[in-house]
């Protein structure tokens, strides 16, 4: 199976934020807000989760994760003070999933994880300004989709770059022989345009 795309992303973000607004709305006159809330950020988190393990063309360890995710989601519940810590802990649990699953650098999984802090503030900065939760949800996981913009291993993607700026020499370990390298290529080319 391929990767997810940013399309399918979008696709993910409308669904989720209509479940999330549609549940809350529902639920909120039956259940105290922050246990809803609680169970509602694990209920996306594991839906999301099996997502992306779904879409993963790796095959293994697939119920360690969902036991270990199991395992913590009980725990938050049960100790942790706030939302937002909860919130914080169930998009570690989706960034590391994508690390595991989706990356092979450890350099792209962080920026993965700066895609996913910034989903976070997104998503907060949205609530705060707009007072909608669905806004809110959306732009989260709209933030999320440009995750499958990231290269599956930064090596591979430096050497794809340096073939399709015309270069002929293969690129070494060094990054900045691949970088000097590069401008050199880019150079030439910006001199021989003219």
């Amino acid at each position: 199976m391929k990767r997810p795309t940013f399309s399918e992303g979008i696709i993910v973000a409308v669904l989720a934020s209509l479940v999330v607004t549609i549940a809350f709305t529902v639920l909120s006159t039956f259940f105290p807000t922050r246990w809803l809330l609680h169970i509602m950020i694990a209920g996306v988190s594991f839906a999301y989760v099996c997502y992306l393990l779904v879409r993963s063309q790796e095959k293994t360890g697939r119920l360690i994760v969902l036991a270990v995710w199991s395992i913590v989601t009980i725990a938050t519940g049960l100790f942790s003070p706030s939302t937002l810590i909860t919130l914080f802990i169930h998009v570690g649990l989706i960034w590391l999933v994508r690390a595991l699953y989706y990356y092979t650098s450890l350099t792209i999984a962080l920026i993965d994880l700066g895609l996913s802090l910034f989903a976070i503030a997104a998503a907060i900065w949205t609530l705060m300004y707009t007072n909608s939760l669905f806004l809110s949800v959306w732009c989260f996981f709209l933030v999320q989709a440009l995750f499958v913009v990231l290269p599956v291993d930064l090596k591979s993607a430096l050497q794809k770059s340096g073939k399709q700026a015309g270069t002929d020499k293969p690129l070494t370990d060094d990054t900045f022989e691949n970088a000097y390298h590069s401008a050199k290529v880019a150079l030439r080319q910006l001199t021989t345009q003219r």
